[in-house]
This record gives structure tokens, sequence and C-alpha cells, in this order.
């Protein structure tokens, strides 16, 4: 476990808000947004009800319309500033108000089923013990998604400038890090005091995942 704290702690921050832009304004991100996010829910079983975003309820109410059509996303984006309001509310301000960033590394990159079957086991016994322990954790896997699209040489978007983006991201949180962690990362977060969220999604129905006689097929 490596921790960024003070100075990188709000080096940490910088870099979440500059990777959400990328996120942000990426139209295959858009599609998977979109699909995801349940919109007048406090909890959902299958996606991230809007309620747990991090946003205030006027823009959520703003990002549920403006999500509709990528047309209007652009236009935002291009000239309303349209990612500020979620990238300082979801990711700028927690960041900097945490108590400390965290990275998980694995002894090794991972590259079979068990060495992310391992990392997964040893993120939930960590959060687990955070829990409790009477903390808060939010996962920021972003920076880590987009690391190993540069570093796998994988083309995820169509739109001029994103891989270069994402490189140069990539780059900043290898500085941020130091190399040797950055390589090996497998889980990213912040932690610190602070209420229970009040939103949040839930583990779908056991029957949903039956296969058989007695479940869906």
């Amino acid at each position: 476990m490596h921790w960024l704290e003070g100075a990188r702690r709000r080096a940490a921050a910088r870099l979440m808000f500059r990777n959400a832009k990328l996120r942000l304004t990426m139209p295959e991100a858009w599609q998977v947004h979109k699909s995801v996010i349940e919109w007048n829910a406090r909890y959902s079983d299958d996606r991230i009800p809007d309620q747990a975003l991090g946003v205030d309820a006027a823009t959520a109410k703003l990002m549920r319309w403006i999500m509709q059509r990528w047309q209007r996303v652009e236009f935002f984006n291009t000239w309303l500033a349209g990612t500020l309001a979620p990238r300082l509310q979801m990711d700028l301000i927690p960041g900097l108000a945490c108590a400390a960033h965290f990275v998980l590394t694995a002894p090794r990159r991972p590259q079979r089923v068990d060495d992310y079957l391992d990392a997964g086991r040893a993120m939930q016994r960590f959060w687990l013990t955070a829990t409790a322990q009477g903390l808060q954790l939010q996962p920021e896997m972003t920076p880590l998604i987009f690391a190993r699209y540069v570093r796998e040489d994988r083309v995820f978007s169509g739109t001029p400038g994103m891989q270069q983006r994402a490189e140069a991201l990539s780059r900043q949180g290898a500085a941020l890090t130091g190399s040797a962690v950055w390589e090996t990362a497998v889980c990213m977060g912040r932690i610190g005091a602070g209420k229970p969220a009040t939103a949040r999604s839930l583990r779908r129905p056991l029957r949903d995942l039956l296969v058989g006689p007695t479940g869906r097929r």
C-alpha cells in the first residue's frame, strides 16, 4: 500500500480532476455513463444511482438533460465549461478534503486471471477493514484504466487527441507515485473520515445470478 499525503494528496486530487476531463469529453465514455446511471434513485441493483454520484441536485438535473444526446454534451463542453461542475464536485473537492489517496500494488504487473483475483481479494480486504474502522473509501480507477490502455497501446477513442492526453496523464501518474508503483498498481482511491453514504449501488439479487433450473439462463 502506497500513501499519497500532504503535497502528494493535493497532486493526486489534481490528477483526478484532469483525468475526469478526459473521461467526460469522450463520446465512447458518454455512451457508458448514459447506460449505467439510474436517475432519480437512491439505490440501484445494477447501475449507479444519481444520488450516489457526488453532485448536488441542480448539477444532477442538468447532467440528466445534457446526457440525453451527445450533441448537447459536446456543446456544453465546448462553450459552457460543461465538465467543470461535475469535476469539481466529484473529483477535485473530495480529493482535497480526504485524509489521503492510496495506491494498492501487486508484486508484479497482473497478467493472469489469478493475478486479478488476488488483486480483487486484497482490495476488498482493505475496503472492509477501512469500513470496520469507521472510515469511508472511494475508488479512483480512471487514471489506472487509461494508463493501462496507454501501456498496452490500445486505441480507446476515435476522437483526435484523446490518446495523447491519456499518455500525458499516465506520465503524470507515474511521476506522482514513481514508475515502479504505477506499473504494478491494481487499485487507487481516497480514504478518510466522514458520514456513511446515504445512496449507493447494491448487489444484484441472487436469483439474477443463478444459472440452471432454479435461476435464469
